[in-house]
């Protein structure tokens, strides 16, 4: 979308904006550092203009971003007597990822839904989607200028964590001069990268690592080094004392092996869920190989949920990242 097509969007968010006094805020579940950061952050900025702001994440929530700013405000659904008109939804690729708190959203809302995947859904009244984007903390920075609103320094930490971790600690592809400009500019305004680096990369659990261990441990390697693989199972979760959202690193562990072009990550869920993230290089396109199983994503980051047992997942999954890679079962 070109630059005069999103600042006419953000016009038109916000007139909704002024025109509303109770606001709804969504992430989505599984959340990550770019839909907490931007939830929260936004949040905050509508406070201060003395809006109701309430900000829904799918719990649980991961316990690794307690330390964010105005983490304490999050809920899992609007409270009783509440009527908010206007409902926002940052980073979500569709409703479903949201999950059940969905159903309180009023029928006569209006929604918002402001996100970077190409995949998205276009599930908005009006939908603000920017796949140039490093991270939705990018737009939001645009958004808040858009609008005037003052970026102190707790929505300055916010955004910089989802600008910071969206772009893998500035290590993914999608890193871009405007992705640093903007963390700098952040940093001026009052984020500290050297603790919010810490926080997000040197502050992990011991059970953390022992999961992780657990799972690079079962690591399979096909295709001639070109595909890379592992699971998370609720055995190795038992075993780690850990909680899934704790899984959240161990796919940029594998897409650090070298001369890789596909790594993939099976989470078993439950006995007929299974989850997958996806990781790419070259030619690969991870959105187009999770599309297969209802998902979605970025060309180098997507993921998909396969209601199937983690056995036959894998079994579909890695079929299909051998075509993906051009190669027949043959080569496995």
């Amino acid at each position: 979308m070109s630059k005069e097509g999103l600042e006419e969007l953000y016009r038109q968010v916000g007139g909704l904006l002024d025109a509303h006094d109770q606001i709804l805020i969504f992430g989505h579940k599984d959340a990550d550092g770019d839909t907490l950061g931007c939830s929260l952050g936004f949040a905050e900025a509508l406070g201060t203009l003395g809006k109701k702001v309430w900000v829904i994440i799918p719990p649980p929530v991961p316990e690794m971003y307690e330390w964010l700013p105005g983490y304490e405000r999050i809920v899992d659904r609007p409270p009783p007597g509440a009527d908010p008109q206007l409902v926002l939804f940052f980073d979500a690729g569709n409703m479903e990822r949201s999950g059940s708190s969905v159903r309180h959203i009023a029928s006569h809302a209006t929604i918002v839904n402001i996100d970077h995947h190409l995949t998205n859904a276009m599930f908005g009244d009006i939908n603000v989607i920017n796949p140039d984007a490093a991270a939705v903390g990018e737009m939001v920075v645009d958004m808040l200028d858009s609008y005037g609103y003052q970026i102190t320094p707790s929505i300055a930490t916010n955004l910089y964590t989802a600008i910071l971790t969206d772009t893998g600690g500035f290590r993914h592809e999608n890193t871009t001069a405007r992705s640093l400009e903007y963390a700098a500019r952040l940093a001026r305004l009052g984020a500290s990268p050297g603790r919010i680096a810490s926080m997000v990369y040197k502050s992990r659990p011991l059970t953390t690592l022992r999961l992780n261990a657990l799972s690079l441990a079962e690591m399979r390697v096909e295709a001639d080094g070109r595909l890379v693989w592992s699971t998370v199972t609720r055995r190795m979760l038992k075993e780690a004392s850990a909680v899934m959202a704790e899984a959240e690193g161990i796919i940029d562990n594998l897409n650090s092996i070298g001369g890789l072009d596909l790594a993939v990550l099976f989470k078993e869920v439950g006995e007929r869920m299974t989850k997958i993230s996806v990781r790419s290089r070259g030619a690969v396109d991870a959105a187009a190989l999770t599309a297969e199983f209802g998902g979605g994503g970025h060309l180098r980051a997507a993921g998909a949920e396969i209601a199937e047992p983690m056995e036959v997942a894998i079994e579909r999954v890695i079929a299909a990242a051998h075509a993906a890679l051009g190669m027949d079962d043959a080569t496995r």
